[in-house]
């Protein structure tokens, strides 16, 4: 009985898992949508306007995905000019969720 009783408060832990997972993809989802996406380009592969624009080159995010996750957070939250910092304007956890996110869209696993 003490067995079942592990094996279900294990299964109940996985599908809060997931559920926070999937809440962490689409608050990252939105907040590249809104942040990244205008140079990052909705796929992660750039914006050649913006880009053309702003006279820089803008890295395809599949350069991320070899980076760490600190190195991304770091990135992200003091910015890299011509990227803002977004250390001020994004909690801890939007950090974290746009910066999975992103990493995620460069490998294919943020759909």
């Amino acid at each position: 009985m003490r067995m079942v009783s592990t094996a279900v408060v294990l299964l109940g832990a996985l599908v809060v898992a997931s559920a926070a997972a999937a809440a962490d993809l689409e608050l990252g989802k939105k907040i590249y949508g809104q942040k990244c996406a205008s140079c990052h380009g909705p796929d992660g592969k750039g914006n050649a306007k913006m880009a053309q624009m702003l006279k820089v080159q803008i890295p395809d995010l599949a350069v991320a995905a070899s980076k760490s996750d600190a190195e991304l957070l770091k990135s992200v939250s003091e910015g890299k000019k011509p990227m803002p910092s977004f250390g001020k304007t994004l909690s801890k956890d939007e950090l974290d969720a746009v910066v999975h996110y992103a990493k995620g869209l460069a490998t294919g696993q943020s759909k």
